[in-house]
């Protein structure tokens, strides 16, 4: 295990959120010392507060902020914001926050369960590109049936497929969770595997052999919109047929044929955070003479039947607002929150005019779950423009590599 230093991670806290951490878990400051003291003579106290502590106390808090620290990234943060719809409070409250420790600090004290998602999400994106991930590509559109009934047929259907021949049925647990930020569902799946012993001390400091029954984790994530599957789990194709012959019968209701086309995906809800990319994002519009990027028009879809569509289309013009401040003004945010999925919209960039001229440049840039639709219209400098600031938003993700890439298109072909 990586060495963990909670002293960095008390000095980018702020003081009222390690004050409202501390009354949330009990923890009291050293004699003498004050909420009110200095930053360094606080920070000093902070530390003393933590070492001071009681076992099990000690060990629960350092575990907590172990945790926090693996989440104190930009993408730590972004999973974070993956487990809410928009509008909710805890994006509100990140606003005010002054790092990505803080916002992981405070997320941890007050929602737990989003927190533990959160986790979920990113031990699920470092393992794309890896060697147990496959994606497989089907018609986009596709429509999901995850409700507790169709969820508790996929757990019967998949223990019995892992169960081997004349072998007590195996145990199976499967937590749904919702990708807000993605419009996708990633399902966690746990089933028994073989029983294996274990060799551990016991409460008489001697050694006993204990059989456990270790659980075999795998995890799917689910794109609908742009008929993408992410699969994450050990074993050959068997073992994938196993897992999305019940899958296509359960939550597609349909077999799933994959198409083997390795293109990059585009996750369209990502816009629902804006279209001018952060400092940490690589990538400054301003470099290239842009002065304002709005998201001019959004066409959503309703998840759950009955299907329906809705336009938001604001007025033009640089100076008028875009769809997210016409939703948020008209209070219509569902629209772009829990509950809908974002089919097609169109990013509009303000260029500064040059050469005296009194027109400004504009370029329109509209996304599809497919792809940029109006990408062959483009200059080429507009192309690349109009591709990074996607990457940079989150909302174009390419195959996370070539060789991987092909292997899973081989392996597509082979289902």
């Amino acid at each position: 295990m990586a060495a963990f230093n909670y002293r960095d991670l008390v000095r980018l806290v702020s003081p009222g959120s390690w004050q409202f951490y501390f009354q949330a878990r009990g923890i009291a400051l050293p004699e003498g010392a004050d909420w009110s003291d200095p930053p360094p003579t606080l920070h000093k106290s902070i530390l003393q507060a933590l070492e001071a502590l009681a076992e099990p106390q000690q060990g629960t808090v350092y575990t907590e902020l172990r945790r926090v620290k693996l989440l104190a990234h930009p993408r730590g943060v972004q999973a974070l914001c993956n487990t809410v719809p928009l509008g909710d409070s805890m994006l509100e409250d990140f606003e005010h926050h002054a790092s990505d420790a803080e916002r992981a600090l405070w997320a941890l004290t007050n929602w737990p369960e989003r927190f533990a998602n959160a986790e979920s999400f990113v031990r699920a994106n470092v393992q794309v590109g890896g060697r147990s991930w496959r994606r497989l590509h089907l018609p986009p559109g596709q429509v999901l049936h995850c409700q507790p009934e169709d969820i508790e047929r996929l757990r019967l259907a998949l223990a019995v497929a892992f169960t081997p021949s004349r072998g007590r049925a195996r145990a199976c647990e499967i937590d749904v969770l919702t990708r807000h930020l993605d419009g996708g569902v990633q399902l966690d799946i746990r089933i028994e595997d073989n029983r294996q012993r274990s060799l551990e001390f016991g409460p008489d400091d001697c050694t006993l052999w204990r059989d456990v029954r270790p659980p075999q984790f795998m995890t799917v994530i689910l794109y609908p919109a742009n008929g993408v599957i992410d699969l994450l789990m050990t074993g050959g194709a068997k073992a994938r047929e196993k897992l999305l012959a019940p899958l296509g019968q359960f939550v597609f209701r349909k077999p799933i044929v994959p198409i083997a086309v390795p293109e990059p995906m585009f996750l369209l809800n990502r816009l629902r955070q804006g279209v001018w990319p952060d400092e940490h994002s690589g990538l400054d519009l301003r470099d290239y003479g842009v002065v304002k990027a709005r998201l001019s028009e959004c066409r959503v879809c309703a998840i759950q039947p009955p299907a329906c569509d809705f336009i938001i289309k604001p007025p033009a013009g640089v100076d008028s607002p875009d769809v997210l401040e016409c939703v948020q003004a008209k209070q219509a945010d569902r629209l772009l929150g829990h509950g809908f999925d974002i089919l097609d919209a169109v990013i509009s960039l303000y260029f500064e005019p040059t050469d005296g001229a009194r027109q400004r440049r504009v370029v329109h840039i509209r996304v599809k779950p497919t792809g940029i639709a109006n990408l062959r219209d483009m200059e080429e400098a507009e192309a690349q423009l109009a591709q990074a600031l996607l990457r940079a938003l989150g909302v174009m993700q390419d195959p996370p590599t070539a060789v991987v890439a092909d292997e899973a298109v081989i392996d597509s072909e082979m289902l």
